[in-house]
């Protein structure tokens, strides 16, 4: 045991062992800053296109029948065009010589609009903008960097909700950029279902439902960063999360349900390209009570690398990595693949495409099969809720694709459907297929319906993952917590721990090259650390560091303590 006090010492450790806002530029429309001086250049026949009312009789008919069908969440009518920078909208020459392209869509009485496109492709230094005509809510810019293909191969895109029924695009071109873009607006979602954040309450879901930053949550902070809000082919809603793999790669693959993907007509061995799906990351109430607006961030699109209807599950790799979004340390959920559920756990959902909430087991869950057509021995597990202090969560429509995660904070399966229909308490009863199921894909050998090759294809043969948590920027720990899981600290990131963290299982901490931990008189027990050539370990204010193994690192790493002590 070793104790610092008012000192600085510096240590060079020299062994090494080996262990263990939708993505855009953020910034206003290039419009916003012109004054004057913008010169119309080319009207076309289409400089404002209004769609048609909806028939809101016929609608509510089909989807009373689509929730006895236990369809998807829909929340918008999709209206088939084909509007194009060519023969829609209008362009202006810029006094500096700069191109630029406006296109406003109205759908009469919509609560939001959201497109998607069937080819998209901006070159270089392009700029593509949305925004309400009020000028209230904007995204953008988009650039190159989010094309899904090249100019050979031209792919689809998508663009999040905004909310209001007016709305403009725009797309700037510098005068040195002699390449066009492509921007073909195949889908308009005239939105007529409350998705949005509202003062009594941010959507549909029942009353009963917790807000996952309510006590129920408390110990569950960083699963909550693996589960995303999904817009499915820009009409329909669901959940989903971000799954860790035995290669630590980082790789953004995401568990969902397969009836979606089946849905939208998407398989892993046909058409697999999810190009205008949504994910809304840190859609969530920042208290448990809704009372401030959420900041949430996105992604667009995805490829289905394997699916299978027995279990319902679908997993797919993003196309857009939710690392890259600032301010965001995504999560990588564990699994459980043993077969056993473990102790009662809890789902962390979007019902009803409404902000983050959690629903508690009330019981260990217990092995059921799926009664419909697809019927496999002890494909799923069957899961009641029970009565927490705010609530009584359950799931609803929206839930589907949610993951199921026990005691040990590791996923045990996703939400297939079930009896839960909202608020009706112990009556509820949600089935979900199993993870352990679907890892060999039911005795399917081939890779695009099971869920090994992928989340295991360095072989490892494990029954049991730990979650990763990536710190890409800095984050402060403050709260007293269990971690469940691995943290990775990336070259730019750096974790302060001001709380008493306590490592859990056979998790472990490692720094990066360029990266920095430091214990600010919080104390982190049962650590298992691994320091990079370059990293370091900070320990001030009385922190105190308690190792699991001792540290492993690279030559060149640095521990610098000045009041504190490891041991």
């Amino acid at each position: 045991m070793q104790y610092y006090k008012a000192v600085t010492v510096v240590i060079w450790l020299c062994f090494y062992m080996d262990v263990c806002a939708q993505l855009s530029t953020n910034e206003k429309p290039i419009s916003f800053g012109i004054k004057a001086g913008m010169q119309m250049v080319q009207r076309s026949v289409n400089p404002i296109v209004t769609t048609p009312p909806l028939d809101m009789t016929k609608i509510e008919k089909e989807d009373e029948i689509a929730d006895e069908r236990e369809r998807l969440l829909r929340f918008g009518y999709r209206h088939s065009v084909n509007y194009n920078l060519n023969n829609s909208g209008v362009w202006y020459k810029l006094p500096n010589g700069d191109k630029l392209w406006q296109l406003e869509i109205i759908c009469p009485n919509a609560l939001s609009i959201n497109l998607s496109y069937d080819q998209f492709w901006l070159p270089e230094g392009g700029k593509f903008f949305v925004y309400s005509k009020d000028r209230k809510q904007t995204i953008g810019a988009f650039t190159s960097r989010n094309n899904k293909g090249d100019n050979l191969n031209i792919r689809g895109f998508a663009t999040e909700l905004i909310y209001g029924s007016d709305i403009i695009l725009e797309y700037y071109q510098p005068k040195e950029v002699g390449t066009n873009a492509i921007i073909s607006i195949g889908n308009i979602i005239h939105g007529y279902r409350h998705v949005l954040f509202e003062e009594r309450s941010f959507g549909d879901a029942g009353e009963c439902m917790v807000n996952v930053n309510c006590e129920e949550g408390q110990n569950w902070q960083n699963e909550k960063n693996a589960i995303a809000r999904i817009l499915l082919e820009d009409t329909y809603s669901l959940s989903g999360s971000l799954i860790n793999s035995t290669d630590f790669s980082e790789t953004p693959y995401f568990l969902t349900a397969n009836h979606a993907v089946k849905d939208v007509q998407k398989d892993a061995a046909e058409d697999s390209n999810l190009d205008n799906t949504i994910f809304y990351w840190n859609y969530e109430a920042p208290g448990c009570i809704n009372s401030t607006r959420p900041i949430y961030y996105t992604t667009c699109g995805a490829i289905v690398l394997a699916n299978n209807n027995v279990t319902d599950f679908a997993l797919l790799r993003l196309t857009e990595d939710p690392k890259s979004l600032p301010n965001f340390s995504p999560y990588y959920l564990g699994w459980d693949i043993s077969g056993e559920s473990g102790a009662p756990g809890v789902c962390i959902h979007h019902p009803m495409a409404d902000v983050k909430k959690i629903s508690t087991v009330n019981a260990q869950p217990q092995s059921t099969y799926w009664s419909g057509q697809y019927q496999y021995p002890n494909s799923h597990w069957g899961v009641r809720w029970k009565a927490t202090q705010n609530g009584h969560g359950t799931t609803q429509e929206g839930s589907s694709g949610s993951p199921l995660l026990n005691a040990s904070h590791r996923v045990i399966g996703q939400l297939h459907g079930g009896s839960s229909q909202g608020c009706n308490g112990t009556s509820c009863y949600s089935k979900y297929g199993k993870i352990s199921v679907s890892w060999i894909g039911n005795g399917n050998d081939s890779i695009q319906r099971r869920m090994s090759c992928w989340l295991d294809s360095i072989g490892l043969g494990v029954q049991t993952m730990e979650g990763l948590l990536i710190i890409p920027t800095a984050r402060t720990m403050m709260m007293n917590e269990q971690f469940y899981g691995n943290i990775r600290i990336k070259s730019t990131g750096q974790l302060n721990i001001q709380g008493d963290i306590e490592m859990m299982g056979n998790g472990c901490i490692i720094v990066e090259p360029g990266g920095k931990l430091i214990i600010n008189g919080g104390k982190l027990s049962n650590a298992e650390i691994m320091l990079k050539m370059n990293s370091s370990l900070y320990i001030k204010n009385g922190g105190i560091v308690e190792t699991r193994n001792g540290f492993k690192a690279q030559v060149g790493a640095k521990v610098i303590v000045e009041d504190g002590k490891i041991e």
